[in-house]
């Protein structure tokens, strides 16, 4: 409880853990992994996290979900606008937009970069924009497409940066700002989307 207000939460026991974890998503609301806390010890935990939960849930309710988005309103999130469109497939909707429109932007940045992936795959992920293998194959989300057209090539950029710099170290960071200065200012817009269908 939080100010008065009450915050489900659901229990789930595992053994194997050390440790108590509390994770949070705004599909399965506040989730407690329990190793083997009594349930008095759990409420202790929970009253002391309190805060922190309500926020977290708070920020989470901010955001910009599809699936949300298209039930309540019956619109789809296409490069960062609500569009009156019927769709039937929402998966398959976005993974036929990616693979339309984010080839040829990986092809323009490759060329400004000069760096070129082994090969561009499309999946859908709940916590990953994109990624880049050891051996330079780039995998995208499929929900690519639902951020405006700047941040989508912010994070094309960021996944072609690492054929270069495979780690997150400083050289990697000022490669990206070399060529997207304000690159921060695409991060932080990221976050108010979520790469979750």
């Amino acid at each position: 409880m939080h100010n008065g207000i009450k915050i489900p939460y659901r229990v789930v026991v595992n053994k194997k853990l050390k440790h108590l974890y509390i994770t949070i998503t705004p599909e399965d609301g506040v989730i407690v992994k329990n190793p083997n806390f009594s349930n008095k010890e759990v409420q202790t935990i929970l009253n002391k996290r309190a805060k922190w939960i309500h926020n977290k849930l708070l920020f989470l309710n901010s955001k910009n979900y599809i699936l949300k988005i298209y039930e309540d309103e019956k619109k789809v999130l296409l490069f960062g606008k609500k569009e009156l469109l019927e769709v039937k497939n929402l998966v398959e909707f976005y993974r036929l937009k990616s693979k339309e429109f984010i080839p040829s932007l990986v092809d323009k940045w490759a060329k400004i970069t000069n760096l070129k992936p082994k090969d561009l795959k499309f999946r859908k992920s709940k916590k990953r924009w994109g990624s880049c293998s050891y051996d330079n194959i780039i995998t995208f989300n499929i929900s690519l497409v639902q951020l405006p057209l700047e941040c989508i090539e912010y994070i094309i950029l960021h996944e072609l940066s690492h054929i270069k710099h495979k780690n997150h170290k400083k050289e990697f960071w000022l490669h990206v700002e070399k060529f997207l200065p304000n690159y921060l200012d695409y991060e932080k817009e990221i976050k108010n989307y979520s790469p979750n269908i």
